[in-house]
């Protein structure tokens, strides 16, 4: 029941983020691709909580968080003052791949020392 509530408001505040328009800081702005590493990030954390919560394996992962991120980019798209780019969605799904890839180098790892 803890991972379940933990992934709901890892959502609720993905979500609030990608959203709230916010400035630009000085320190994002001399750090190239800064957002990309964030939705790199944030979607890890989204893979890592929604897998504790429900063991969902990598073919229902994948495809929800994937509309999940199409989501998310077409309503920033409506939002004045921000943007939707495709390379932040590959950016989610790298983060949401690197998850599962990261389990599974664990697991095989762990497998190896028994």
């Amino acid at each position: 029941m803890f991972w379940r509530i933990l992934f709901l408001l890892v959502v609720v505040v993905v979500s609030a983020l990608f959203v709230v328009q916010t400035p630009p800081t000085p320190a994002a702005a001399s750090f190239p691709n800064a957002d990309k590493v964030v939705h790199f990030g944030l979607f890890f954390i989204l893979a890592t909580t929604m897998h504790l919560a429900f063991r969902a394996r990598l073919l229902i992962a994948i495809p929800l968080l994937l509309v999940y991120a199409v989501v998310i980019e077409i309503v920033q798209h409506h939002i004045p003052g921000r943007g939707a780019e495709v390379l932040d969605v590959v950016a989610d799904m790298l983060g949401v791949l690197a998850f599962y890839l990261a389990r599974a180098l664990y697991k095989n790892r762990k497998k190896r020392s028994l």
